[in-house]
């Protein structure tokens, strides 16, 4: 009695691809970053009567929403342009 061969094809994976997804996370991480300095800053400012922030950890603490913000929109964009790439060439594979 013989098994039959069974043929194993590869195929694209659906849905989100991991460029896409790590993307994504990026994204996430930088910009939720930003909006805990900007918090962290303000209860700061107003629980602890921080006023002096050029010293210690504060520059730094004040200087990252700044570079966070618009990194965290190029990521997105980024993200878009990744999806719309995907879903066109999905798109394309499946009208063949």
């Amino acid at each position: 009695m013989s098994v039959p061969k069974q043929t194993v094809t590869r195929q694209r994976p659906e849905g989100i691809r991991r460029i896409e997804r790590a993307v994504g996370y990026a994204a996430v991480s930088v910009v939720g970053l930003g909006f805990v300095c900007v918090i962290i800053t303000i209860v700061a400012a107003l629980a602890f009567d921080v006023k002096d922030h050029t010293t210690g950890i504060w520059p730094t603490i004040t200087f990252l929403p700044i570079l966070a913000f618009p990194i965290g929109i190029l990521l997105i964009i980024a993200y878009l342009v990744t999806s719309v790439v995907r879903r066109s060439r999905d798109n394309k594979e499946a009208s063949r």
